[in-house]
């Protein structure tokens, strides 16, 4: 009687085989996992922002969003805000002036058209500058003034976060996180409002051109002209003569 002896090597072509498979199925959970924490993560980037109260209402316009007091003055004075969306010094004006503008509009005094810009796009519809702007455009078209004031906010305060970084998939998952409706949410993820905010935004840099002859932000302007001061981040107390 003999023993047959068994190759060592028998089934390891198998086994490697097999080991290969787990790899792959570990690093594909992996990865999975460090994408969905990392959606997850740029939601809470919104969602866990302290939203500031506001009694502003807001109108939507063809080339504006006009925030105002319900009872605002007659005598208020009107002002026209250019901003970009992608741009460092909007997010800079916005930092400076951002709660003593929602202060004088919610008192009456300040009505504000904020008419956005997308130049710094250069003419590219993919662009950061219009893609966010289409995400508040979603914003706006609600008729939430508390949600609108928050977003945009968030757009410049968190612009090294989101520029030039976040998908349209990220700003519908932030607004859905933050108990957006589902509608708003789905014309985000979907682009609806791309082509309308690359007009929206093209127009006003067209019209700020003509208007002033040149093109630039963040720029405000009273009765066709930029308001007059050596620092934009005075132009509230310029406008209201205080």
């Amino acid at each position: 009687m003999s023993n047959k002896v068994q190759n060592p090597t028998q089934g390891g072509s198998k086994n490697f085989l097999w080991a290969l498979v787990a790899i792959v199925v570990i690093a594909i959970v992996v990865v999975g996992f460090i994408v969905v924490n990392g959606q997850g993560n740029k939601a809470a980037l919104f969602a866990d922002r302290e939203f500031q109260d506001t009694t502003m209402t807001m109108e939507v316009s063809e080339d504006s969003i006009t925030l105002s007091s319900p009872d605002a003055k007659a005598d208020a004075e009107i002002v026209q805000l250019y901003e970009d969306y992608s741009c460092p010094h909007c997010a800079e004006l916005a930092e400076a002036t951002d709660a003593e503008m929602k202060s004088e509009i919610e008192a009456g005094n300040l009505i504000v058209e904020i008419k956005p810009l997308n130049f710094l796009d250069r003419d590219n519809i993919d662009g950061h500058s219009t893609h966010s702007l289409a995400a508040a455009l979603a914003v706006a078209d609600t008729n939430d003034a508390q949600m609108y004031w928050n977003f945009r906010t968030f757009l410049l305060e968190e612009q090294d976060e989101i520029a030039n970084i976040w998908s349209d998939e990220d700003f519908a998952d932030a607004l859905e996180a933050k108990g957006v409706d589902s509608a708003t949410v789905e014309t985000v993820r979907n682009s609806d409002n791309v082509q309308r905010a690359y007009d929206l935004g093209t127009a006003n840099g067209e019209e700020l051109t003509e208007t002033t002859g040149s093109l630039s932000s963040p720029r405000v302007l009273q009765d066709g002209k930029d308001v007059d001061v050596a620092d934009i981040s005075q132009w509230i107390p310029a406008v209201l003569g205080s």
